[in-house]
């Protein structure tokens, strides 16, 4: 049997931490990558012009943490297992966050055109096309950067709600959009808490994805079932869905990482 004194029990008895980028070199990643995204998206064409900006964000990230970190590039992204909670957890805040978030920003007074735009880019190509390029590929692509680079990062040095804070105004600010500015505030305050506590993004990403699917098939009235349901009881709705949400956060905070 193994001796608790022997330097590989950490690795039987419990799960040893990914390693990570330092803060200023994690903030310097995600600056290259934003300006990448923003050179691509302006360069090609209009219709890839958004897929190929993620990939390309995603892409300036993996580079960097790989020339860090050669040996272990997929753990110092994040992207490793996670305890079957978080996943759990994840699963759950990304089926309800994105209501709380709706009734959130419906009480802001922000501009219709926006809304409008936002919505007609959602709406316009097929629903396979559109959960593909507006809710997995942002999912994965995001998440590797902000939440596996930048989030886990800052959670090394400073206190997790702090951390995430800064990788949740970060990702704000990456979207250029004073409609958006709230809810990717929102949803990246908490995607940071799981990716955090998890060391890991494959929980963030399931979340992320979750909620991008389900916000773009409401808005495409894929669900009428649910979404008159909602109309029709909507305090009923936010208050379950705030719950569910909360329960998720209270799961990924609770315990040992």
């Amino acid at each position: 049997m193994t001796s608790p004194i022997e330097p590989r029990t950490a690795s039987l008895y419990h799960a040893t931490r990914a390693p990570a980028v330092e803060p200023l070199i994690a903030m310097a990643i995600v600056m290259a990558a934003m300006a990448t995204y923003l050179a691509v998206a302006i360069v090609v064409p209009p219709p890839v012009a958004l897929a190929a900006a993620q990939v390309a964000l995603a892409a300036v990230a993996i580079a960097a943490v790989s020339a860090q970190h050669p040996t272990r590039r997929l753990a110092a992204l994040g992207l490793r297992g996670a305890r079957p909670r978080f996943l759990v957890a994840a699963i759950a805040i990304g089926a309800t966050a994105w209501y709380v978030n709706i009734q959130l920003v419906s009480q802001l007074p922000l501009p219709e055109r926006g809304a409008r735009v936002l919505a007609e880019l959602v709406d316009r190509p097929p629903l396979g096309l559109a959960l593909a390029m507006f809710a997995l590929l942002p999912a994965v692509c995001e998440e590797i950067l902000f939440r596996g680079v930048l989030a886990r990062s800052l959670g090394r040095r400073l206190p997790i709600a702090a951390a995430a804070a800064i990788s949740a105004a970060v990702f704000a600010a990456y979207h250029l959009s004073v409609v958006q500015a709230l809810p990717t505030f929102t949803l990246g305050f908490v995607l940071a808490l799981i990716a955090i506590r998890a060391d890991s993004v494959v929980p963030a990403i399931v979340a992320h994805a979750i909620n991008n699917a389900v916000a773009i098939a409401m808005s495409r009235g894929e669900l009428p079932e649910l979404a008159g349901w909602l109309d029709d009881h909507a305090a009923i709705g936010l208050a379950g869905c705030a719950t569910v949400t909360a329960l998720g956060i209270a799961a990924v905070l609770r315990g040992r990482a």
